[in-house]
């Protein structure tokens, strides 16, 4: 049985772009809730740190999903070259 795949590229191009999204909402709510507070916690100089450290994780996942759904934006022939 052959599957027609040209038919999902416009919904898994949204979805990725979507994901994408939603990495930065997450990225940001994950900042939020280490956010220092004046009860204790972690300083602004560690906080900077899990900022930095984290942004790099979720910018390149944010990057990847970008790049495959440009990928399934174009069509079939550019993800096969």
């Amino acid at each position: 049985m052959d599957i027609d795949f040209e038919k999902f590229e416009k919904p898994l191009s949204l979805g990725a772009h979507a994901m994408s999204g939603g990495l930065v909402v997450l990225w940001l709510g994950f900042l939020w809730l280490t956010m220092p507070v004046s009860s204790g916690g972690i300083d602004r100089v560690l906080h900077l740190c899990v900022g930095a450290a984290s942004a790099m994780v979720i910018g390149w996942l944010t990057l990847a999903h970008v790049w495959f759904g440009n990928q399934l934006k174009r069509g079939a022939d550019s993800i096969r070259g």
